[in-house]
């Protein structure tokens, strides 16, 4: 049996931006999806606690019918695929939080089944072998994608994103964070900041290169471990996200609150409309997001990135 462990992310600086080629920060967290392959006479794919919800059975031909599952079970079958299709595999998908929450948990599953089937079939890939395929297949399935999820996620630690460029950032800093339910998913969101970008070009790309200048100088700050500098850096690029239409009165509420009571930075991480928020490190912030009715998750950094292990 082939187990795989994958660290899901949060995106520190430049989501949405990062889509249209302004950079980006990542990490990878304390969190981990875990993905088990194991002999089998066919190919089944099953998870216990992944929780789907949002389902539609077809009761003319039973099927269920579910968007997130389709969106797992097509990045799967499209790794399956890539690799030649070669040998039938069970597949058992772990996960500690909710799909769809902005901690990667998609890029996560193509990573781990990446690096995993890989394995199953006696393959030895490198991690740059991993991120590249990884991204490709997500391309295919999504229609559009950055690199920022499934290289975080692959290689580990804090990750500097632009373009087809990525870097390694050496930091002492760490962070509280959490999530709260979405109202809307990602491909959602990634409509509405189109929309903007087609009805408000100038004013749209002036935002983005704003965004894109606070990550390089957030870069910076992380390298100097200046956890002030981040701090109101994450509240600027917030602020920013919240023009672009992406936040909720909940998380804007959040954010608002936790400025009041004094802690150094909070911002919205991810896709939007709900999901996750990161804040500099703050029992604080934790305990608030706590009260607020968000799940806390541990937000630790981790190194290594996906992890492959032969049982």
């Amino acid at each position: 049996m082939i187990e795989v462990k994958v660290p899901l992310k949060l995106t520190l600086f430049g989501e949405h931006a990062v889509v249209y080629g302004r950079p980006a920060i990542a990490y990878t967290i304390s969190e981990y999806l875990t993905l088990r392959f194991k002999e089998s006479e066919k190919f089944y794919i099953k998870s216990d606690n992944l929780q789907i919800k949002g389902v539609k059975v077809n009761l003319d031909e039973f099927k269920v019918e579910n968007e997130s599952v389709k969106r797992v079970l097509a990045y799967v079958i499209e790794t399956i695929n890539y690799f030649g299709n070669k040998k039938p595999v069970e597949i058992e998908i772990e996960s500690p939080v909710e799909p769809s929450v902005g901690l990667g948990t998609s890029a996560g599953v193509v990573v781990g089944t990446v690096a995993g089937y890989s394995s199953f079939l006696g393959m030895e890939l490198s991690k740059d072998e991993i991120a590249k395929i990884s991204h490709d297949i997500e391309l295919k399935v999504q229609g559009i994608a950055s690199r920022m999820d499934t290289y975080t996620e692959t290689y580990g630690g804090f990750i500097f994103i632009e373009g087809d460029k990525f870097e390694k950032i050496e930091t002492n800093l760490s962070f509280s964070a959490g999530y709260f339910r979405r109202i809307m998913t990602t491909a959602e969101m990634l409509k509405r900041v189109k929309a903007m970008k087609d009805n408000k070009r100038e004013l749209f790309d002036t935002i983005l290169d704003t965004i894109g200048k606070i990550v390089v100088e957030a870069k910076k700050s992380l390298e100097n471990n200046d956890e002030e500098s981040i701090g109101e850096l994450m509240y600027m690029n917030h602020g920013l996200l919240f023009s672009l239409g992406i936040t909720v009165p909940q998380v804007d509420e959040f954010i608002s609150t936790s400025r009041m009571a004094g802690i150094k930075g909070c911002k919205i991480s991810g896709g939007g409309a709900g999901g996750a928020v990161i804040c500099t490190k703050d029992e604080r912030a934790e305990l608030l997001l706590h009260a607020m009715g968000g799940r806390v998750i541990n937000a630790s950094p981790s190194f290594g990135g996906v992890k492959v292990f032969s049982l």
